[in-house]
């Protein structure tokens, strides 16, 4: 038997917490202080009309989970402890709730979706599941997986605060603005693009997963490189060939970024300096045109982006719409 059950709670607490097993869950606005689910479930009748999520709401942390047979944990904002009976399943769940909220989300295998939303901190936990999120605005952002991806958008805001970490799955953050930012992935790919140059500090740390990054325009950064047997390359003068360790700034630096690896290769795309009048253009040489192109195709051969996203990348750096399917079209 399969049905939909809807439940309604008003909400007054600033943080919510989700917890879940398997199920997938979309997180869309509400527009009231409320908290609006609609749950899917499968399984006997008597288990669907006698299943509600289990609620605790104790001052300012509001606590949802959705399967009844689990224990809360008092300490900690998330804490793993489901427990299984009969054959009810909870299989996808629609929720709408406020702005503004600090959020969280701790599932073992479902996919979650976050669609346009603020929130005052975002902390997401899976071990296979995947998360995607396009926010509106953040103050903080945290992530954490074991196999699941990652993959973040958010066109607005300025973090002051993000930490992503994932073993083997890949993680993507695309317009992103931020303060502190720290990425670890041991396995994975871990790919930023168009990041805004305004920021402090940037830590990237693999073991075997490939980093690339791309900036909207030429930051002021100090930039250090360690890895053992990866390649890393850029598209700024002072990088050209393979390096395994070393420090090198641009500009006169603002910030630090930082990549640490074992044996991953890492693609650094600073964008090109801004423009000092109407008068001056920055026009790069045919090397460096020539060379940002051998990046782009090794990036496409070793399939850590697709077309469409090179594509996007491309645009973004001012190449003309024939320049990029003349490229594209002989790959």
């Amino acid at each position: 038997m399969r049905e939909t059950k809807k439940f309604e709670w008003d909400m007054s607490a600033q943080k919510l917490l989700i917890h879940s097993v398997s199920a997938d869950i979309t997180v869309d606005r509400n527009l009231e202080k409320k908290i609006s689910m609609e749950v899917e479930l499968s399984g006997f009748k008597k288990e669907i009309e006698e299943y509600e999520p289990k609620v605790k709401n104790v001052g300012d942390k509001f606590e949802v989970d959705l399967f009844p047979h689990t224990a809360f944990f008092p300490d900690g904002f998330f804490a793993f402890g489901f427990l299984k009976s009969g054959i009810l399943e909870v299989q996808k769940v629609y929720l709408k709730i406020p702005d503004g909220l600090s959020f969280g989300i701790e599932t073992t295998s479902g996919d979650t979706i976050i669609k346009d939303l603020s929130f005052n901190e975002l902390r997401l936990s899976s071990v296979s599941g995947d998360f995607n999120v396009n926010s509106k605005e953040m103050k903080s952002l945290f992530v954490k997986t074991v196999s699941g991806d990652i993959n973040v958008e958010d066109g607005s805001s300025k973090l002051e605060e993000m930490e992503v970490q994932s073993v083997s799955g890949d993680i993507k953050v695309v317009n992103l603005s931020f303060d502190r930012a720290s990425v670890k992935n041991t396995s994975g790919d871990v790919m930023l693009m168009n990041v805004k140059p305004e920021f402090k500090s940037l830590d990237v740390k693999t073991i075997s997963g490939d980093f690339s990054i791309s900036f909207i325009s030429r930051p002021n950064v100090h930039v250090e490189v360690e890895t053992v047997s990866g390649d890393v390359k850029s598209n700024a003068e002072v990088l050209r060939s393979k390096v395994t360790r070393g420090t090198f700034d641009l500009g006169k630096p603002l910030s630090t970024l930082k990549f640490k690896s074992i044996s991953g290769d890492a693609t650094f795309n600073f964008g090109t300096a801004p423009i000092a009048d109407e008068n001056h253009t920055n026009k790069e040489s045919q090397k460096d045109q020539d060379e940002r192109l051998k990046i782009f195709e090794e990036i496409l051969k070793s399939k850590r982006a697709t077309k469409e996203e090179i594509k996007e990348l491309m645009i973004t750096l001012g190449y003309k719409v024939e320049e990029i399917e003349e490229f594209l079209s002989t790959r």
